[in-house]
């Protein structure tokens, strides 16, 4: 796939556009000194508060105007423009930029073809080199910047994505901010006079929107929107009978119940009434009439077949598996439902460490797992329900004398590594290599030695650190993502098994040029 590309320069107010002070200060700028000068006051007093609403409308901030988001560091943007699409990033984000520029345009027809929709102007891609940044930013609207159980992020044409190491999971933000545009225009309109009357005619369940956003971020060639992720969730749900019917896994989660629905809809009656079912909810204002034009069902006997349809898929499933004895699982009781990552086991098989993150504030436990003594090691954060939760950090590795255990964690945008003592209770803190831009995953050799995965210069490949000397080797170089790097001893020999997109093991550094990592 050949595209031609403009680079261009937009300079670190690039979000002045969107910002009331920055509006004001352009504004005044453009006011030449006035002759009689009170008077020339009064009016720009007065033309200021009339412009208030406007001005206010297109200023960053991530929350309500007047709190304003932290910022440790500038962004100075530059930008791609190809046929569809212009592409900003700043930084270290122009192989993450170049990247994105092929994905977008290899998959616009195709999301186009099945929502058999297409808008005239050109989308803009917003590309932050982690979620920290992305976290950061001042560009777009209060709703943009929402915790939305992880959809990709969009205002009016604009997409907010992030690079997590991984360029499959870049793809499918893409793919669902351009399913987001393009839904937004086809159900609300383009100028504000549409938008506000269709958003008063036609008020749409978020099910039925987002989870079709979802369901087009998946329908990847090799997975027709769908993943074995989801459908263990659902299995689980269904077979337990902890959701009956369609409306109760709605309540539990409107966005996930409207993925599994347009799931059913392509498995059923085909790819093509997805359009044709969005055609005439658009044009009747209502998603019962597009029901009834296009399925031939009302939405209750819709529903009832979309249950019967996983029942019996399930059903059948789990004739052809093995059954356990439940009785043998002991349960960990987490009775506030807080999310728990990096559940990491010593490897003298003593202790058990991990992270509780609630919604931005999280601990560290170190668990004895014959007494079942627990103790918090680490804690910070805060929680914010506005913002995605980052639970990539803190991560956890323990030495393989099991004596410490080490905590990567990010403090004001800049990486830390902690170094925890199991028999003094002491902790030693030092910052990682500036050459990390994110660290994703890590795991000790021995007691000074670990092997990293990160990202550097926009693409994530495997580090060995010593972290007694700070020294740091690179191991891979290439623009294949490279994840989840753990040390292993086979029959005597030694070596890094991780995962990798890459075609061979050969670990021959290559430039990215036509061949997409996806």
């Amino acid at each position: 796939m050949s595209i031609n590309l403009k680079k261009s320069y937009i300079s670190a107010n690039f979000r002045a556009e969107f910002s009331f002070k920055t509006g004001m200060n352009s504004l005044k700028k453009r006011v030449k000194k006035p002759f009689y000068f009170e008077t020339m006051k009064k009016f720009t007093y007065i033309f200021s508060l009339l412009c208030l609403p406007f001005l206010m409308f297109s200023q960053g901030s991530a929350v309500e105007f007047g709190k304003n988001r932290v910022q440790y560091h500038d962004f100075e943007w530059w930008q791609y423009e190809s046929e569809n699409f212009i592409t900003l990033w700043y930084g270290n984000g122009q192989k993450i930029a170049q990247s994105t520029v092929q994905i977008a345009e290899l998959d616009y027809e195709e999301i186009r073809s099945i929502l058999e929709y297409r808008i005239n102007d050109k989308i803009k891609i917003l590309i932050y080199n982690d979620l920290t940044d992305l976290k950061q930013s001042n560009i777009g609207h209060d709703e943009v910047f929402m915790n939305t159980s992880g959809t990709t992020q969009i205002s009016g044409n604009k997409i907010f994505i992030y690079f997590d190491g991984n360029h499959t999971n870049l793809r499918k933000q893409i793919r669902e901010g351009i399913a987001q545009v393009l839904l937004n225009n086809m159900m609300f309109g383009v100028n504000l006079q549409e938008i506000v009357q269709n958003a008063v005619l036609m008020n749409l369940p978020a099910w039925f929107t987002d989870g079709l956003v979802k369901f087009v971020g998946e329908d990847m060639l090799e997975q027709n929107g769908w993943t074995t992720e989801l459908d263990n969730r659902l299995r689980d749900l269904i077979l337990s009978e902890e959701v009956q019917s369609f409306d109760d896994l709605m309540t539990k989660d409107p966005t996930f119940a409207g993925h599994t629905f347009w799931y059913f809809i392509s498995q059923n009656y085909g790819k093509s009434t997805v359009s044709n079912l969005l055609y005439l909810t658009r044009i009747n204002k209502s998603v019962e009439s597009g029901f009834l034009y296009v399925l031939g069902n009302n939405y209750n006997n819709t529903m009832i077949s979309w249950k019967r349809f996983y029942e019996n898929r399930y059903k059948k499933d789990k004739t052809q598996r093995n059954t356990f004895n439940e009785e043998n699982i002991i349960a960990y009781k987490n009775r506030k439902n807080i999310p728990i990552t990096q559940l990491k086991i010593s490897p003298n098989g003593k202790y058990v460490a991990y992270v509780q993150n609630e919604i931005g504030k999280y601990k560290v436990v170190i668990q004895d797992i014959a007494t079942g003594e627990r103790q918090i090691i680490k804690k910070d954060g805060s929680r914010n329900q506005f913002q995605s939760t980052d639970y990539n950090y803190p991560l956890l590795a323990w030495t393989k004398s099991s004596q410490n255990l080490a905590v990567a964690f990010e403090k004001r945008d800049v990486l830390k590594l902690m170094d925890y003592d199991i028999q003094t209770k002491k902790s030693e803190i030092e910052d990682f290599p500036t050459r990390y831009e994110r660290v994703l995953s890590m795991d000790f050799y021995d007691n000074r030695q670990m092997v990293v995965a990160a990202i550097e210069q926009g693409y994530s490949d495997i580090f060995l650190f010593d972290i007694k000397s700070r020294g740091s080797k690179k191991i891979t170089n290439d623009f294949h993502d490279d994840l989840s790097p753990i040390f292993v001893n086979i029959d005597g020999r030694k070596g890094i098994v991780f995962s990798s997109n890459r075609s061979d093991s050969l670990l021959i550094k290559q430039k990215l040029d036509t061949i997409l990592p996806i």
